[in-house]
C-alpha cells in the first residue's frame, strides 16, 4: 500500500481568464512522477483504484477586487469535488486573493477517473490567475477491493 505520496500539478505562469466564460486550467505535469496518477489532455487522471485527497490552490491578481471568483474541479458526468464562488474584495482581505480548497474521495479507472480545474470570474474585464495548483494526496493506493 502507498500511503502519503504527494503529487502535483501547478500552471508554469499565469493564465488570462476572459470575464464571464467557464474556462480550464492548464496545468503542468509533476516533476516527482507517480505510478498510480499522471497529467493528461483530460486532467489529472487516476491509473489506480485509491483513496486521494485533492488540495486545490487558485491566486487570483489582486489588484482588481470586482466581482465574483469561481474555482472547481470539474468531474466527468458527476459533480464537481471541490467547488468555491466569492466576492473578489473578500477573497482578497480573507486570504491574500487565495483559494485554497480541500476534498478526498476515491478514484480511479474503476470509479472517478479524472478532474479538471476550472475558473470563472466576472470583474467586467480579463482577469489573471496568477498561479493554480492541484496537489494530489495518496491515502490509501491501491484501494482494498
Amino acid at each position: 500500500m502507498t500511503t502519503g505520496d504527494e503529487v502535483r500539478f501547478s500552471t508554469s505562469g499565469a493564465q488570462r481568464v476572459p470575464n464571464q466564460r467557464l474556462v480550464p486550467v492548464v496545468l503542468s505535469p509533476s516533476p516527482t512522477p507517480s505510478a498510480h496518477v499522471h497529467y493528461a489532455d483530460d486532467g489529472v487522471v487516476f491509473d489506480t483504484d485509491g483513496w486521494y485527497e485533492i488540495l486545490l490552490r487558485v491566486d487570483w491578481d489582486t489588484d482588481n477586487t470586482m466581482g465574483t471568483r469561481f474555482s472547481h474541479t470539474k468531474i466527468p458526468d458527476q459533480e464537481p469535488l471541490h467547488s468555491e464562488a466569492i466576492n473578489g474584495s473578500v477573497l482578497v482581505e480573507l486570504s491574500g486573493g487565495k483559494q485554497l480548497l480541500r476534498g478526498n474521495s476515491l478514484f480511479g479507472p474503476n470509479r472517478t477517473t479524472s478532474l479538471v480545474l476550472e475558473v470563472w470570474q466576472d470583474s467586467g474585464g480579463p482577469l489573471d490567475v496568477t498561479y493554480a495548483e492541484l496537489v494530489v494526496r495518496e491515502l490509501e493506493v491501491p484501494w482494498p477491493r
